[in-house]
């Protein structure tokens, strides 16, 4: 069976000497995985089409049973050459790509599909609002995976309404009030709630308009990811490379750029 479905590459995998493996979401199956014969090698059917992050209408053919499709032809619609350009946007791309990989099984992930598309988009752009795009894109891939936390008005333990004591419970997996909170609760106010649960709400492109507090932005940034990493209970390689590379950066603007 043939099929035709636009896809963003997400990750490939080198078979062989000429064969690649690509990991792919698209809009009309979710993430799916396909078989590039010949893809190092074949310049016609695939010149420039196999890299990370680019987006593709992918033209596949059914492979045998409970193995994947073939890839028969890829016409790039969107290359995102910039996300390749420079090694930390790059591995910011790379980051939600894992996610993404993660998250979804095969044959999930459709609705998902613009959302990640929008958000390479801003990253292709050099839009500088990372740690905003990196909290959104995180919230909305828990909410659309079906783990997105509890953050509402009352609390989950007793369902008393949260006043200006909040925390959030990891082994809950939502926001608790102080009187049922434990000691390694993670301690926020409700004004970090309403902002949490306003930027769950914004599209990429949008969260340029929205300018939180610094100190607001990185708490929200560590309990998110915090919450990101026990849910998926395993490490994430490219946000450990994210990491290295954003102290390397900060250690360099210490020393003025000197090594």
């Amino acid at each position: 069976m043939n099929v035709v479905v636009q896809a963003i590459i997400l990750s490939s995998q080198t078979l062989g000497e000429k064969d690649v493996r690509l990991e792919l979401l698209s809009a009309e199956r979710g993430r799916l995985a396909a078989v590039a014969k010949g893809g190092r090698k074949s310049l016609k059917r695939f010149v420039n089409t196999l890299e990370p992050f680019s987006l593709i209408q992918a033209h596949l053919r059914g492979g045998k049973v409970n193995l994947p499709p073939f890839l028969d032809q890829a016409d790039l619609l969107n290359p995102f050459e910039n996300l390749r350009f420079e090694p930390l946007t790059f591995a910011k791309a790379a980051y939600l790509s894992e996610l993404v990989e993660c998250f979804f099984k095969v044959g999930t992930g459709q609705a998902f599909f613009s959302f990640f598309e929008e958000s390479l988009y801003v990253l292709n752009k050099g839009l500088d609002f990372w740690p905003l795009l990196k909290i959104s894109f995180e919230l909305s891939l828990l909410k659309a995976s079906g783990f997105f936390p509890y953050l509402g008005e009352s609390c989950l333990r007793c369902e008393k309404p949260l006043k200006r004591d909040v925390f959030f419970s990891f082994t809950e997996g939502g926001v608790v009030c102080e009187n049922c909170a434990f000691e390694e609760d993670f301690a926020l106010d409700l004004k970090l709630l309403a902002f949490l649960n306003h930027i769950s709400h914004v599209s990429p492109m949008r969260l340029r308009i929205i300018k939180p507090g610094a100190e607001n932005l990185k708490r929200a940034e560590r309990l998110i990811e915090n919450f990101v990493l026990r849910v998926l209970n395993q490490e994430i390689n490219s946000l450990r490379v994210l990491k290295e590379m954003f102290n390397n950066k900060s250690l360099a603007n210490s020393h003025g750029g000197r090594p």
